[in-house]
């Protein structure tokens, strides 16, 4: 039976040392920020460049938060939910 990718990913963190979790705590968090991006821009039919714009921002930045390289200020997730038609918010973890 093929494993998951949640399961080979688990016994891979439960192995990490408490500085290399938190780093990959930090990816993943900067990773789902993005995938929340990449979608609302898709679903809106938008090209990076055209999102930018209606950001005042580069498109390498868009780029850059996609890709979760950088880890974007509340002001620009600000400007990006605003040209998404979309909003911040906090939500609680399911444990």
């Amino acid at each position: 039976m093929k494993k998951s990718y949640a399961e080979i990913a688990g016994k891979r963190r439960a192995k990490l040392d408490p500085a290399s979790k938190e780093h990959a705590q930090v990816f993943e968090h900067a990773y789902r920020i993005a995938r929340q991006v990449v979608d609302l821009r898709e679903r809106h039919g938008l090209t990076q460049s055209q999102l930018a714009e209606r950001c005042g921002m580069d498109q390498a930045d868009i780029s850059r938060i996609e890709r979760g390289s950088t880890s974007p200020t509340t002001t620009v997730l600000q400007r990006i939910a605003d040209a998404l038609d979309a909003d911040l918010k906090l939500v609680a973890r399911v444990s």
